[in-house]
């Protein structure tokens, strides 16, 4: 054998390698695309137990938090014993629970922007769903301050621990932040900035007045 004949194998089997090769991370690349472009947005954040027949959704629903913060702040800083939150988003909610018209249709929303406190610097108030370490779990409320260097910072938290951990929010009156714990019914509770206090607290219901 000629080493123009060994020489020419070689480059025969070095082209068929890199064809190979190419191939082969064609093949993985194709299909880590795919994958990923119908991949859900989260897996088992909802579960209803219950009949959509007989119950409405947000009343059978259960939420399985999988994030570890909220905006950038650690569970357990919000809660010491809190290993997991979450919030609410219309994104991590299927479509055909939400309706067409998502949260806008019965004009709330899972996160509110304001001045609640009636300061220069702007607020977000959210709802979302915590499980503590211990495995607990229910629906939270956070105000958090939005300053002008990014850094989020915990205002005001509400936790109940709670099978029924659907929330939702509305901006009311006075600069007040209304706290829904369904879609469309009569419980709702309202938070407002007490300037004595210097702090977000509830206001008293009808009758406790």
């Amino acid at each position: 054998m000629t080493v123009d004949t060994m020489l020419g194998r070689a480059l025969r089997f070095g082209r068929r390698m890199r064809g190979r090769a190419a191939r082969w991370i064609a093949t993985v690349g194709g299909a880590l695309v795919l994958a990923i472009a119908h991949a859900p947005a989260q897996q088992g954040f909802v579960t209803l137990k219950g009949d959509l027949k007989t119950s409405a959704w947000w009343v059978i629903a259960d939420f399985e938090p999988f994030t570890t913060e909220v905006r950038g702040i650690p569970a357990n800083r919000i809660r010491k014993d809190w290993c997991k939150a979450t919030e609410f988003r219309e994104d991590l909610i299927p479509r055909e629970l939400l309706g067409a018209d998502g949260m806008l249709g019965a004009e709330r929303s899972f996160a509110i922007e304001g001045r609640f406190d009636g300061s220069a610097t702007k607020q977000v108030a959210l709802v979302g769903v915590y499980q503590e370490c211990s495995g607990k779990k229910g629906r939270f409320i956070l105000i958090l301050d939005q300053p002008a260097d990014g850094k989020a910072k915990v205002r005001f938290v509400s936790a109940v621990r709670t099978d029924h951990q659907f929330g939702a929010l509305e901006k009311g009156k006075d600069n007040t932040i209304v706290a829904w714990s369904c879609m469309d019914c009569d419980g709702i509770s309202v938070l407002k900035w007490d300037r004595k206090k210097r702090k977000f607290d509830w206001l008293p219901e009808p009758d406790e007045q």
